[in-house]
């Protein structure tokens, strides 16, 4: 299926976890236009597409993914090794036999660990209960992480997105929340692990005004929704 992830990981691992579930996916990597590692070259020997973002800000990764997703089931993580390949297999069947729109690979689920920072923790608990409290969303507890599986079109129907970096995880899920009011959304426990590929860009005090803002904008922006049809 769709899989957004950067080759800085094992690709052998993702390849491997992802043929346990399916052979009929396509391995998507979104790369910086300023990449200063051998990305492209790692894509062409795993048999990835490779696209160079379209825009600027960590959300115009995410656009160039959906835009060019051809599969029905989009898969989202991280390439920092926080995210476990072993697990993608634990939450599409999660996803498919649950016949769900979203999954999620939940750290705040019960069996879930986190390995993350404590006040980074303290951040992302304070903004999930925000955001859930604000829009309905029920009794996820990890409306914020970015290991998550979607029906595409849910994705492609989104006109455009409001945030620019990690907050638009949750923007996703209040505006297909908005398309589909019934959405049906099942939580698998991960082990949320301690990045050690790279520099994480991920601090949220610099990016805490951003959730806020965003959170003020969604307000709004769910005030003057209007459905439109399906895109399926």
């Amino acid at each position: 299926r769709d899989l957004h992830s950067f080759p800085t990981r094992r690709s052998s691992d993702l390849i491997e976890n992802l043929q346990k579930v399916t052979d009929d996916y396509e391995l998507i990597i979104v790369d910086s236009p300023k990449s200063q590692d051998n990305t492209k070259a790692v894509c062409e020997k795993y048999g990835a597409k490779y696209f160079i973002q379209e825009g600027p800000y960590y959300v115009s990764a995410y656009q160039t993914a959906i835009k060019n997703a051809t599969k029905d089931i989009f898969f989202i993580m991280d390439a920092d090794f926080s995210h476990p390949p072993e697990d993608i297999p634990r939450i599409y069947n999660a996803f498919v036999e649950s016949n769900c729109d979203m999954g999620i690979g939940s750290r705040y689920v019960e069996g879930g660990i986190n390995d993350d920072e404590p006040k980074n923790i303290v951040y992302s608990k304070i903004l999930n209960f925000a955001y859930r409290t604000l829009f309905g969303i029920g009794k996820v507890g990890d409306i914020s992480g970015g290991f998550k599986i979607y029906r595409t079109y849910l994705l492609k129907n989104i006109d455009k997105f409001m945030a620019k970096y990690f907050e638009i995880q949750i923007e996703i899920l209040v505006k297909i929340k908005l398309q589909k009011p019934d959405l049906k959304i099942v939580e698998v426990p991960i082990h949320f692990g301690e990045r050690n590929k790279g520099e994480s860009k991920r601090n949220y005090l610099t990016f805490l005004p951003q959730f806020g803002i965003l959170l003020i904008r969604l307000f709004f922006y769910k005030l003057f929704y209007r459905p439109k049809k399906e895109n399926k």
